[in-house]
Protein backbone atom coordinates (compact mmCIF):
# COMPACT_ATOMS: atom_id res chain seq x y z
CA UNK A 1 0.00 0.00 0.00
CA UNK A 2 1.90 2.96 -1.40
CA UNK A 3 -0.74 5.66 0.74
CA UNK A 4 0.92 4.72 3.83
CA UNK A 5 4.35 6.80 2.24
CA UNK A 6 2.67 9.10 1.08
CA UNK A 7 0.37 9.87 3.71
CA UNK A 8 3.60 10.01 5.83
CA UNK A 9 5.12 12.57 3.65
CA UNK A 10 1.90 14.67 3.49
CA UNK A 11 2.31 14.33 7.68
CA UNK A 12 6.33 15.00 7.64
CA UNK A 13 5.32 18.12 5.17
CA UNK A 14 2.60 19.46 7.71
CA UNK A 15 4.40 19.26 10.37
CA UNK A 16 7.26 21.05 9.22
CA UNK A 17 4.84 24.14 7.98
CA UNK A 18 3.29 23.87 11.06
CA UNK A 19 6.62 24.02 13.08
CA UNK A 20 8.23 26.69 10.96
CA UNK A 21 4.89 29.34 11.85
CA UNK A 22 4.65 28.35 15.61
CA UNK A 23 1.40 26.47 15.15
CA UNK A 24 0.47 25.11 18.31
CA UNK A 25 -2.79 22.40 16.74
CA UNK A 26 -4.27 21.54 13.15
CA UNK A 27 -7.84 21.75 13.21
CA UNK A 28 -8.37 20.67 9.89
CA UNK A 29 -6.63 19.43 6.92
CA UNK A 30 -7.80 19.23 2.96
CA UNK A 31 -6.67 16.98 0.58
CA UNK A 32 -7.22 17.20 -3.09
CA UNK A 33 -7.25 13.50 -4.98
CA UNK A 34 -7.45 13.35 -8.38
CA UNK A 35 -9.97 10.53 -9.81
CA UNK A 36 -7.09 8.95 -11.66
CA UNK A 37 -4.32 9.65 -9.26
CA UNK A 38 -3.90 6.21 -7.93
CA UNK A 39 -4.35 7.31 -4.94
CA UNK A 40 -7.33 5.19 -2.52
CA UNK A 41 -9.36 8.10 -0.20
CA UNK A 42 -10.30 5.60 1.81
CA UNK A 43 -6.58 4.08 2.23
CA UNK A 44 -5.19 7.77 2.97
CA UNK A 45 -8.14 8.34 5.33
CA UNK A 46 -6.71 5.89 7.04
CA UNK A 47 -3.33 5.87 7.20
CA UNK A 48 -4.11 9.68 8.07
CA UNK A 49 -5.35 9.39 11.61
CA UNK A 50 -2.17 6.39 12.60
CA UNK A 51 0.30 8.77 10.99
CA UNK A 52 -0.85 11.90 12.83
CA UNK A 53 -0.76 10.02 16.16
CA UNK A 54 1.39 11.91 18.69
CA UNK A 55 1.85 14.84 16.32
CA UNK A 56 -0.04 18.35 16.16
CA UNK A 57 -2.26 16.90 13.38
CA UNK A 58 -3.60 14.20 15.90
CA UNK A 59 -7.07 15.98 16.20
CA UNK A 60 -7.30 17.43 12.98
CA UNK A 61 -10.30 16.39 11.03
CA UNK A 62 -9.63 15.75 7.62
CA UNK A 63 -10.96 16.64 4.53
CA UNK A 64 -10.92 15.14 1.58
CA UNK A 65 -11.81 16.51 -2.09
CA UNK A 66 -11.88 14.54 -5.38
CA UNK A 67 -11.04 16.31 -8.21
CA UNK A 68 -12.47 14.97 -11.18
CA UNK A 69 -10.41 13.41 -14.34
CA UNK A 70 -11.16 16.35 -16.99
CA UNK A 71 -9.72 16.49 -20.84
CA UNK A 72 -9.80 19.35 -23.23
CA UNK A 73 -10.40 17.63 -27.16
CA UNK A 74 -7.15 18.94 -29.14
CA UNK A 75 -10.13 19.25 -32.03
CA UNK A 76 -13.02 21.33 -30.78
CA UNK A 77 -11.46 22.23 -27.32
CA UNK A 78 -14.43 21.38 -24.93
CA UNK A 79 -14.04 20.15 -21.72
CA UNK A 80 -15.10 17.17 -21.25
CA UNK A 81 -15.41 14.08 -18.12
CA UNK A 82 -12.65 11.44 -19.37
CA UNK A 83 -14.21 8.83 -17.22
CA UNK A 84 -17.42 9.34 -18.64
CA UNK A 85 -17.65 7.19 -21.80
CA UNK A 86 -14.77 6.05 -23.28
CA UNK A 87 -12.18 8.66 -23.29
CA UNK A 88 -13.29 10.79 -26.50
CA UNK A 89 -14.77 13.81 -26.99
CA UNK A 90 -18.16 13.77 -26.36
CA UNK A 91 -19.03 16.93 -28.83
CA UNK A 92 -16.53 15.45 -31.75
CA UNK A 93 -15.85 12.34 -30.60
CA UNK A 94 -12.01 12.72 -31.36
CA UNK A 95 -10.08 10.75 -28.99
CA UNK A 96 -6.84 13.26 -28.86
CA UNK A 97 -6.72 15.28 -25.45
CA UNK A 98 -5.15 16.69 -22.79
CA UNK A 99 -5.18 16.41 -19.34
CA UNK A 100 -6.85 19.33 -17.21
CA UNK A 101 -7.00 18.03 -13.94
CA UNK A 102 -7.39 14.10 -11.82
CA UNK A 103 -3.81 13.35 -11.62
CA UNK A 104 -3.67 15.67 -8.13
CA UNK A 105 -2.59 14.69 -4.57
CA UNK A 106 -2.69 17.93 -3.04
CA UNK A 107 -2.60 19.91 0.27
CA UNK A 108 -5.16 22.39 -0.26
CA UNK A 109 -5.90 24.01 2.86
CA UNK A 110 -5.13 23.96 6.69
CA UNK A 111 -6.84 25.29 9.31
CA UNK A 112 -5.08 26.09 12.33
CA UNK A 113 -4.23 27.67 15.73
Amino acid sequence: MHELGLTRNIVDTIQEVVRKNNVQEVVKVVLEIGQISGVMPEAIEFCFFVCAKGTVLEKAHLEIRRVAALGQCKVCEKEFDLLKGNFSCPSCGDSVWDLISGKELNIKELEVI
